[in-house]
């Protein structure tokens, strides 16, 4: 095996990529140097006309010419303003043409100059013909998980069809091969992390400086990638109307998905996507309210996975009812677990929020107390034609604080679940509403802290 170092860019179309546009950069920089003859041209002819007498008073054209000079002077102007424009129109319609060709060499370029001559040699007593396999790896190949999950809320139905998205930018376009994706990451560290001490000591406290401050706030600020729509991905693999799905090969640590026919990847980075099979699961519909954030019932399905190969995580497309809802980010489903998948707003269950009168204020003649209430109620009626399972989701604070006290008021209505997964003060109500039915949730607490000290909220966490 040797390196092969080129003088020019390995790919290609990267080479012609690149040539083109060196030539668009050049047709442009001629027009440029038109543009500027022409502007000085008009230049020339504007300082003859503010000056015909010249540098005396001698006049540098005599009356019997005048006309004729006016007139040619009037046409080379004329010209010289009309290259100009022409050569405006030239140059934009080349950098429209430039962005395009730039646009075309970032799905493919590689920037690499060197590329990998492999020799094999056989040594035989006879004549012979064998085949020789090589397998090596490249950083500019990839794939994703894309998860379509289909709900039929009618019949409690989910199906959750697996693809594969694979993109390419190696600079090789790939015709006819064998495709087979696997979940093995040979270009991660496999090494076990090294673990040092731990100390802790005492510092005095130093004030956050501002540009610190507005560093950090830029960062927690900082909106997420979005992910790649349903646009963006192409070529699904179909033959007639049913799907191919790939062939699995599997341990208890990687799985290998074949793709059943020889396939075509082009080198422009752009995602192709490939069946990989699909699940179907008998689910239950509960709607999840969660009041301190919207008012909105959002639907989701829950079932228990139980096959015994894991489906990691990924990008879910949803459909309910066989419309497009959205998409979602989805967890790994491990054998075993319980899943929620989300499935949009139910417009059918209506929520409402009322805020009920509060006795807050300061009490106590030794000892003020700030005392602040909170008393809301919330309405839920079900608009279906059948019983729907409502689970709302609130919580109540939770005092870190010897001298706060959080107390429950009289007529709040008892949460079916306390400090839901381990979370302190997140309580849960379950409920199941009737066809046309309204139900009601009571939420009411007090805080009660000294009054010459100020009171703050902090969120705690809310992954597991």
């Amino acid at each position: 095996m040797a390196r092969i170092n080129e003088s020019n860019f390995v790919s290609e179309p990267e080479r012609e990529l690149r040539r083109r546009i060196e030539e668009a950069a050049d047709q442009e920089a001629v027009l440029k140097d038109e543009v500027a003859t022409a502007q000085s041209q008009i230049a020339l002819l504007n300082s003859l006309a503010a000056n015909p007498a010249g540098g005396s008073n001698k006049a540098v054209v005599d009356a019997v010419n005048l006309t004729a000079v006016l007139g040619a002077m009037a046409n080379g102007e004329s010209a010289a303003r009309k290259r100009i424009r022409e050569a405006d129109q030239q140059i934009r319609v080349i950098d429209r043409r430039a962005e395009q060709l730039k646009a075309d060499l970032a799905k493919i370029a590689t920037t690499s100059k060197q590329s990998t001559e492999v020799r094999a040699t056989v040594l035989a007593n006879a004549p012979v013909t064998t085949a020789i396999a090589v397998s090596y790896q490249i950083a500019s190949a990839q794939w994703d998980w894309i998860y379509q999950a289909r709900l039929d809320t009618g019949k409690k139905h989910l199906v959750v069809e697996r693809q594969g998205a694979v993109t390419q930018g190696s600079g090789e376009d790939w015709q006819n091969v064998e495709l087979t994706l696997t979940t093995s990451m040979p270009a991660g560290n496999l090494g076990t992390p090294v673990l040092g001490s731990l100390f802790v000591d005492l510092v005095a406290p130093q004030p956050l400086n501002a540009f610190a401050a507005a560093k950090r706030s830029l960062l927690m600020a900082a909106p997420a990638p979005a992910p790649s729509s349903a646009a963006d991905l192409q070529d699904v693999i179909v033959t007639g109307a049913r799907r191919q799905n790939a062939t699995t090969t599997s341990t208890d640590y990687i799985a290998d998905y074949r793709v059943p026919s020889r396939v075509s990847l082009f080198a422009d980075r752009q995602p192709r996507v490939f069946p990989i099979g699909e699940n179907g699961f008998d689910v239950d519909l509960v709607v999840r309210i969660v009041p301190s954030v919207d008012h909105a019932a959002h639907l989701e399905a829950g079932f228990k996975y139980s096959d015994s190969l894991p489906i990691e995580a990924g990008q879910l497309q949803l459909y309910r009812d066989g419309a497009y809802v959205g998409e979602a980010e989805t967890d790994a489903f491990l054998p075993g677990a319980d899943v929620r998948m989300p499935f949009g707003v139910d417009e059918r269950i209506r929520v409402t929020v009322h805020d009920e009168a509060t006795q807050s204020g300061q009490k106590g003649l030794l000892s003020r107390q700030t005392v602040k209430e909170m008393r809301q109620r919330l309405d839920i009626t079900n608009y279906h034609p059948m019983v729907i399972p409502v689970e709302v989701l609130d919580r109540i604070p939770v005092s870190k604080n010897a001298d706060v006290h959080v107390d429950i008021l009289k007529g709040a209505t008892d949460p079916s679940v306390k400090d839901l997964d381990g979370k302190p003060g997140v309580w849960l109500w379950k409920l199941a509403p009737g066809p046309q039915q309204t139900v009601t949730i009571h939420e009411a607490y007090a805080i009660q802290f000294p009054a010459e000290k100020q009171m703050q909220e902090t969120e705690g966490p809310v992954g597991p």
